[in-house]
């Protein structure tokens, strides 16, 4: 299906949705995605009186605008890896680098675009923004609307559409940039060929392990091997915290919640319940391009008054489906979509389907994707468990709400009152009736338990300004709700581990280095011996730890051979040589030797059309890409950048 349901919210706003509740969230987020397809929201963001951390041509990147990008490739991480997400596993100094490094290329482009002269039309400006969604009351751009939420989002309208024009300047750049390459037919089949070839392939295989056996290294061998990598065994910096904590989780356990709340919040739960119950829906998608013009939107509104009235007329919805919609993933199916809910699709969508009676067809629905007939063939209700089931975690979740609300009152007064005492935290701890509390030694990197186990604690605890200052932290927003202000009071420099305590892992580590140097010197033995005319199977002989793996027939992405044979076997030279073709190959948990017996190119004319054309567009947009990479790498050289790393 075509998107439908796939229509996620782009990572560069979820920094915005996270720190926004309610519906002007959602605003908020459905205004910013059209035009920060390409260039990101930074272009939304004041400057007042911002640091700047670096410049382009004397244009500036500021403080915030870094911030906002690092929160915002933090987001991306977290949507990415879900539940696997650990902010631990990354390194904050070098996501703040990547995220400067976007900011920079962003405004490269944008100087470049200028010097081009590039320029888009009022009318391809005014049809952009017509064509969003979020400004539109039934199906049509409004004015009032448009006006409103630039206002309630504090942008003017001059300020907006001169963004929006902006980046569809740069969508013409990147777009003149990535279609500029060709792949001709006689690249085309050379790839081909190569992308189907077949090696026949053998290796004998030396597993580290046998190598061990009688390693004993000696202590002054250790203490060499140690002195040599002792970047291996450092203790990295260390500090004590003190800290206070503005927790809603404790707060909540305080706050009184009547009786009558938990049942007005049950009463409004089944309302949800029986709003979001999930709806069996077929459709019928009239495609409206993007940038399509009013008589273009007016024409699909027809198209689909026509499928409308060839239904009402007796014609099967499945029928009038399987010809008109523009939706091959449900049109083959009679339009029909299956059981959906109201996150599942466009928010227009969902507001026209859970309006419509069962079996009652709409009026033509226009979304980004084009004009709808939508009919609710089924509705399943979902149940709510009873109330005394509930009611203890319904009082949970009101008393961490109202707590939350609390928590961020006093989080201004814990700003205020520690940077009014910046030595003391008692005085704000006092006020609040908060304790002060004291932290374990915490290091950059660890693990940390408890209430300060947040990423922003260790990012704000190793900062330069922190360390030299010991006085108290600006407010830091963690997760859950939570805030603490927090100040140095001990700090341990990165240290190396002595030998002694690290003999035992020294050994280790040394006696595995030696295994597979002998590992690798047998298998390069083998390899030469087959260069020289010796079968590999003999070769394998004269190595009692080798392990022969009889020649067969692999494919380059044939993941039944061991990768490191693989991708070895695919480096290796394809013509026909004098040397017998044979390398040393990685494994993991040893080494290989390894040998290409035959080559078999794949037959270009086996694959058809349709392949070829889609293979043909993979490789002009990756050429593409590459080009446009290749034009910011060239834009990089000639401009003048500038990056004050103290304020980074």
């Amino acid at each position: 299906m075509r998107r439908l349901f796939d229509l996620r919210i782009p990572n560069m706003l979820l920094a915005i949705r996270d720190r926004t509740r309610g519906w002007i969230a959602y605003v908020i987020v459905a205004l910013l995605v059209v035009p920060f397809a390409l260039f990101g929201l930074y272009n939304y963001i004041g400057n007042g009186g911002d640091s700047t951390v670096a410049s382009v041509d004397g244009e500036d990147i500021t403080r915030t605008q870094l911030d906002q990008a690092y929160r915002t490739r933090q987001n991306e991480l977290r949507q990415m890896l879900g539940e696997r997400f650990d902010p631990a596993m990354f390194d904050t100094d070098q996501l703040r680098r990547e995220a400067l490094q976007q900011l920079i290329d962003q405004q490269l482009l944008v100087n470049h675009a200028r010097a081009q002269n590039l320029a888009v039309s009022d009318q391809q400006v005014a049809n952009t923004i017509r064509n969003q969604s979020v400004f539109q009351v039934d199906g049509a751009f409004s004015v009032e609307r448009y006006r409103d939420l630039l206002a309630q989002n504090n942008l003017t309208v001059e300020r907006y559409e001169a963004s929006v024009r902006q980046d569809l300047v740069l969508g013409l750049l990147r777009q003149a940039v990535e279609r500029s390459t060709f792949t001709s037919d006689v690249e085309l089949d050379r790839i081909l060929a190569l992308q189907g070839q077949r090696r026949e392939l053998a290796w004998a295989a030396l597993s580290q392990e046998d190598y061990r056996t009688d390693l004993n290294p000696q202590p002054t061998e250790l203490r060499e091997w140690y002195a040599e990598h002792t970047e291996r065994f450092q203790i990295p910096e260390q500090v004590r915290l003190r800290y206070v904590l503005l927790d809603p989780a404790r707060i909540a356990e305080q706050i009184s919640v009547s009786e009558e709340a938990i049942e007005a919040r049950y009463r409004a739960r089944q309302a949800d319940i029986s709003e979001s119950a999930e709806r069996e829906v077929r459709h019928i998608l009239i495609e409206v391009p993007a940038q399509a013009d009013a008589e273009r939107v007016e024409q699909a509104r027809d198209q689909a008054l026509v499928a409308r009235e060839r239904i009402e007329a007796g014609e099967a919805f499945a029928q009038v489906a399987q010809a008109l919609s523009d939706d091959p993933g449900s049109a083959n199916n009679g339009g029909m979509l299956g059981l959906i809910q109201p996150d599942d699709v466009v928010p227009r969508f969902a507001d026209a389907a859970w309006a419509l009676e069962p079996n009652t067809l709409s009026e033509p629905v226009r979304t980004d994707f084009g004009w709808h007939l939508i009919e609710v063939t089924d509705v399943r209700a979902q149940s709510l468990a009873p109330l005394a089931e509930l009611r203890q975690s319904l009082r949970d979740e009101i008393a961490l709400e109202r707590a939350e609300r609390e928590v961020f009152e006093q989080g201004n007064d814990l700003e205020t009152l520690a940077f009014e005492y910046p030595n003391d935290l008692q005085p704000a701890a006092a006020e609040l009736d908060l304790a002060v509390q004291e932290s374990d030694w915490l290091s950059p990197t660890g693990a940390i338990e408890g209430a300060l186990d947040d990423p922003a604690i260790q990012r704000q605890a190793f900062s330069d300004a922190l360390l030299a200052s010991r006085e108290n932290s600006e407010l830091i927003e963690l997760e859950g709700g939570r805030y603490a202000v927090i100040r140095v009071v001990d700090y341990r420099p990165p240290q190396r581990e002595a030998f002694a305590d690290v003999r035992e892992q020294v050994k280790t580590a040394l006696i595995d280095e030696q295994a597979g140097e002998r590992a690798r010197a047998d298998a390069m033995a083998i390899v030469e011996a087959v260069k020289d005319g010796e079968p590999l199977t003999e070769a394998a002989q004269s190595v009692a730890a080798a392990t022969l793996n009889p020649s067969q027939w692999g494919e380059r992405n044939d993941r039944a051979l061991p990768a490191g044979v693989r991708e070895t076997a695919f480096r290796l030279p394809a013509g026909d040589s004098a040397t017998p073709r044979a390398a040393v190959a990685r494994l993991a948990d040893g080494w290989a030797a390894v040998v290409v017996t035959a080559v078999e190119n794949a037959d270009p004319s086996a694959v058809d059309a349709e392949q070829r054309n889609q293979l043909r567009e993979s490789i002009n947009r990756i050429d593409g890409q590459s080009a446009f990479r290749a034009v910011l790498a060239s834009l990089r050289e000639q401009a003048d950048v500038r990056v004050f790393e103290e304020r980074i």
